[in-house]
């Protein structure tokens, strides 16, 4: 894909209708003179242009494109196929294409799509936790598009800057920063519910870093009440990808563009559902932290379910929070069912097994049940001296050594304990 001048359009076009200079010239002009135009040698009138035009079966708003209006509309493409990408988490292509992307957006001064690429720089390098690099890019794209006063754009670099700060640890920057996205949200009556949501549960999820619990709730509740479901169609949106990228090759750009407008598009319902299962499911770790067990239940299933729908990986994170919910209610056989579903669900999931074994060993301990205390620590750390968890092999190692000086079998207890302590001096945990 690139940008193409008047004379190479005509040539392109000629070539695809499979016409000669001489028959493309017909009786109004030479072949030489079709020669000189597309070789750029040549202005042709506005008279020729229409002539032409018509012998090549197009219309001459084809050939009047500008040059720059040409980039921008491949700006778009690369920017809508980059967007799908990143959905998909295929980051190195993603990163192609902002490459791509970028060179025709310098090249010709296209402020909007430069903001644009920073900030998809911003997110893959997010993602990779590449976090200063991330801050850079988005502060980058934050000031191109206030200077744009790009409103939907504004908000999303605020989002991602307080995302990218709560990593940092910067959490009352972060407030700021979701608070001003949602400042520019209400001043300029931005509808968008899922994108309110999300604003209104980030600000929550701040003011419970920061102790504020009433605060915490009182945004909490009102996230809550924005959200809503979306259908799955992540097949129909690679089906879109893979349209426009095959235009593409050809040089079709407006097929190329058309696809590519529809694959961003279902790729953003797919991502706005990703978004809201994430928040449902922060929710219900909110509402189990501050004590209302039966409001965690509520945004849980949702979270659940259109986690489910969507085989996010993350599903788990919310079956181990319902676990938690059961084992504050007591309701011990309930957690034990669904620590054990998830076990069977997770298969060679290394560290979903893990994460299981300690709720297993929460779960009894709570119970009191000692002989299966003892049975699940052995088993956790049979399991893992078989792999490369060192951290977690030397908490099994001292919680079992633990267990046996409750036990009052001194011998075993130091065994474990001293076998933990070597990891954790190897490790460099603790200093020797």
């Amino acid at each position: 894909m690139e940008v193409l001048t008047l004379g190479e359009k005509i040539k392109l076009k000629r070539k695809e209708k499979n016409l000669t200079l001489k028959e493309l010239a017909g009786d109004r002009i030479t072949p030489g003179q079709i020669s000189l135009v597309e070789s750029g040698k040549s202005n042709p009138s506005i008279e020729l242009l229409e002539y032409l035009a018509e012998r090549l079966e197009t219309d001459i708003e084809y050939f009047l494109e500008s040059e720059e209006k040409q980039a921008s509309r491949i700006c778009e493409f690369y920017s809508n196929i980059c967007e799908s990408a990143i959905i998909s988490e295929n980051y190195l292509r993603a990163e192609e294409l902002i490459e791509k992307g970028l060179f025709y957006a310098q090249k010709y001064n296209l402020n909007y799509y430069k903001a644009k690429f920073e900030y998809f720089y911003a997110k893959i390098m997010f993602k990779k936790n590449d976090l200063e690099g991330a801050q850079l890019h988005c502060l980058n794209a934050n000031s191109l598009f206030l200077k744009l006063d790009n409103i939907d754009y504004i908000i999303k670099s605020f989002l991602l800057l307080g995302h990218i700060s709560i990593m940092m640890g910067y959490i009352t920057t972060a407030l700021n920063y979701f608070i001003q996205a949602d400042g520019i949200l209400n001043e300029h009556n931005h509808i968008d519910e899922v994108l309110k949501a999300n604003i209104l549960y980030n600000i929550a999820m701040c003011y419970y870093k920061l102790g504020n619990n009433e605060q915490a709730i009182a945004f909490a509740s009102l996230a809550k009440d924005k959200l809503a479901a979306l259908e799955d169609k992540k097949q129909y949106g690679e089906t879109l990808m893979l349209l426009s990228i095959s235009y593409a090759k050809e040089n079709n750009l407006n097929e190329a563009l058309r696809y590519a407008k529809l694959a961003k598009k279902i790729f953003s319902i797919i991502e706005a559902n990703r978004e809201i299962s994430d928040i449902e499911m922060n929710l219900g770790m909110l509402f189990s932290q501050t004590g209302d067990v039966q409001q965690s239940f509520d945004h849980l299933e949702r979270a659940l379910r259109l986690k489910m729908e969507y085989k996010d990986a993350s599903v788990y994170e919310a079956l181990f929070i319902y676990c938690d919910n059961y084992i504050k209610l007591k309701d011990y056989n309930k957690a034990l069912d669904l620590v054990n579903r998830i076990l069977n669900d997770a298969g060679d999931n290394e560290k979903i097994r893990i994460k299981v074994y300690e709720y297993l060993y929460r779960i009894y301990e709570a119970k009191e049940d000692y002989k299966n205390i003892e049975l699940s620590l052995l088993e956790a750390v049979k399991y893992l001296e078989n792999l490369d968890y060192k951290k977690e092999l030397a908490d099994f190692y001292t919680l079992l050594g633990k267990f046996y000086m409750k036990s009052n079998e001194k011998e075993l207890a130091l065994n474990f304990i001293n076998k933990g302590l070597e990891i954790y001096k190897d490790l460099g945990i603790i200093l020797t």
